[in-house]
């Protein structure tokens, strides 16, 4: 029953309220499953770190997963002009409203769309992509943000100089150019344990990259195996070299010394050999001249001696004098000798290091492509994996709705006999209607005819 404006009330007829509790019925079932299904856009809680040159992802998802492929799906950063980075419009890419230094390096894989994975796709990084993107879709509630750290490493250079105030010593120079963020200079010995160095030098450049360098002192142990390390925290990325100082270094004013007086005590002796020949001979040149019988024939002969003498010390002095220069010649020879040495011994130790750094890296990059095959692998079995599970959401929710459809038919059967009964009902409360009329006429009729037999009763007394 309800009540008009003019206090009037009358019965509403139950058909009308069973349609009526229908409708709304509907209407909330549908409102409550629109709002629970929502969707909302989910990001990564950490930075996501990639090294220049190398391609990323940048990880966003749609939480609880539906299909975007036909959704409006943007990236964007806010410090460029334009600040779109990529555009998903009506199942195409917007390429019209892309910053130009993103062309053809982002994607948004289509089959990863209708997973609900809406992640961007970078190749090709460089140092000017580090920053703060936003992932964002105006058909959903929500936007999250991924902040992407941007790396570059190089490889590094180990110089072995000689100690000018100790030569016992050997000083070794690491350096490395090419780095982003600031990294860090390390030295090691063979057991892994930092070594004393001196300040590390670092600069930067109009690139913004950095260049480090430190120098280090050893001295001759046991093992004389050296490391140097450059290392980033931010980007938990290093780079490292070793080299061997091999003993040969260590002393080398040793053997010069040891040469140089060896040569002397050889000068001494070929002096002293020219003396005693020289003296030799003039003893036997005196003993000859006293056999001869004339003294005019003696004097004389002692002049041809004397001039003969003069003439040999002449001779012997030019030889001692061409001994020295061919001895100094010797030790000019030997110390070029050395020093070629020292030098050959460099390139072979620096060539060891580049065998050695050509090996490591040969070793890291097939690690890296076992990983690469191992994550392809685990990517294949993820995409199954909710390829499967999107396959029995899709089956579940069929079947819900079939399920959903029959409960509405039976509802609807359910109504149509009701309302088929309540017409019924109504078709019987009219014709009740229609014989009460009826019998209210014949009742006024009969009250009628008993007013008339009751007026001509009176009359007739």
């Amino acid at each position: 029953m309800f009540c008009r404006k003019d206090g009037r009330c009358c019965k509403m007829p139950l058909g009308a309220i069973c349609v009526f509790l229908f409708h709304h019925f509907i209407f909330f079932f549908h409102l409550a499953q629109f709002c629970g299904g929502v969707s909302r856009v989910v990001g990564p809680s950490e930075p996501v770190v990639a090294i220049v040159g190398d391609d990323t992802v940048l990880p966003c998802h749609l939480d609880p997963a539906v299909n975007a492929a036909d959704m409006t799906v943007e990236w964007t950063r806010s410090d460029l002009t334009p600040k779109f980075v990529h555009v998903w419009r009506d199942g195409v890419e917007l390429v019209n409203k892309k910053n130009e230094a993103y062309m053809e390096r982002t994607s948004l894989p289509i089959n990863n769309l209708k997973l609900g994975d809406i992640s961007l796709k970078l190749s090709k990084v460089k140092l000017s992509d580090r920053g703060s993107y936003k992932c964002f879709s105006p058909a959903l509630s929500g936007q999250t943000s991924v902040e992407l750290v941007v790396g570059v490493v190089s490889s590094l250079t180990i110089t072995v100089m000689r100690n000018s105030e100790d030569s016992g010593k050997v000083v070794l120079q690491c350096e490395s150019a090419g780095w982003y963020p600031e990294p860090e200079l390390l030295w090691l010995d063979g057991e892994g344990n930092l070594l004393s160095a001196g300040p590390t030098e670092t600069l930067r450049g109009p690139d913004d990259l950095y260049t480090v360098s430190s120098r280090v002192t050893v001295e001759k142990r046991h093992s004389n195996n050296i490391t140097c390390r450059v290392q980033q925290r931010n980007t938990n990325q290093s780079r490292e070299t070793h080299i061997h100082v091999p003993g040969d270094l260590f002393n080398p004013s040793c053997s010069s010394a040891a040469h140089i007086t060896i040569a002397v005590v050889v000068t001494v002796l070929l002096i002293l050999a020219v003396v005693l020949v020289v003296w030799k001979y003039r003893s036997k040149r005196r003993g000859r001249n006293f056999t001869r019988t004339s003294s005019d024939h003696r004097s004389l002969q002692l002049d041809t001696e004397e001039k003969g003498e003069t003439k040999h010390l002449t001779e012997d002095s030019v030889d001692t004098v061409d001994i020295n220069t061919k001895q100094e010649n010797l030790e000019a020879q030997k110390e070029k000798q050395a020093v070629d040495k020292f030098h050959l011994l460099m390139a072979v130790q620096l060539l060891m290091n580049h065998k050695f750094n050509l090996e490591k890296d040969i070793d890291e990059l097939t690690s890296e492509v076992r990983e690469l095959e191992k994550q392809q692998d685990k990517n294949q079995l993820v995409t199954n994996m909710q390829q499967t599970e999107q396959n029995n959401i899709q089956s579940a929710k069929i079947n819900q709705d079939e399920e959903t459809k029959i409960i509405f038919c039976s509802m609807k059967q359910a109504l149509d006999k009701k309302i088929h009964e309540n017409e019924s009902v109504v078709y019987a409360v009219q014709v009740m209607s229609e014989k009460k009329e009826e019998l209210d006429k014949t009742l006024e009729t009969i009250l009628d005819q008993l007013e008339k037999i009751k007026n001509r009763n009176e009359v007739q007394m």
